[in-house]
């Protein structure tokens, strides 16, 4: 399972794409290229690191046998997130850098992050993509589960890795060596 630090950290990928709106703000209304270009970096960044931490966990972590009873497809949650990336582009206030307000929303957003259980839908890695399905175990267990195929048989599931208590990636097939 991911640690803490590392399941905040791919929580707060999700709101990469905030930074394009706000590139767009920077640049094109206030022709801060500078922040315009360091807002895309960030963007950028975080989809890098969003990435890696998949492809680790696929790798490394323990392939766990699992038994879906039910399947339901979570991708429209992606709708609220482009809402939020949204309003920047749609206020017509002023963006910029007031650190304080910044480090509060921050530090909010990380306690949130680091007190809740959940696995968040992440915009960033649906670009990659990932499909997030709500699906829900032959114990009676609730999860997030992120995969790269299209489920419409929940039989075809055979084993995940645990990402955090509630989140679950569906695990590659190893290929048979002859």
């Amino acid at each position: 399972m991911l640690g803490k630090p590392t399941r905040v950290l791919l929580a707060l990928t999700a709101i990469a794409p905030v930074s394009v709106s706000l590139a767009y703000v920077f640049g094109a209304r206030k022709g801060e290229w500078l922040l315009c270009v360091l807002a895309i970096c960030v963007c950028l960044i975080l989809g890098i690191i969003s990435s890696w931490i998949i492809t680790e966990a696929s790798a490394q972590f323990e392939r766990l046998p699992v038994v879906i009873k039910k399947v339901k497809s979570a991708d429209k949650e992606v709708v609220g997130f482009f809402v939020a990336y949204a309003l920047p582009l749609i206020f017509k206030g002023e963006a910029g850098l007031d650190f304080g307000a910044w480090m509060l929303a921050g530090g909010m957003l990380i306690f949130v992050l680091w007190t809740t259980h959940a696995l968040h839908v992440n915009p960033v890695l649906g670009l990659l993509g990932f499909h997030f399905y709500e699906v829900e175990t032959q114990e009676g267990v609730t999860y997030l589960m992120l995969t790269k195929r299209t489920i419409n048989n929940v039989s075809s599931i055979k084993s995940v890795v645990q990402l955090t208590e509630y989140g679950i990636l569906e695990a590659k097939t190893k290929e048979k060596t002859k």
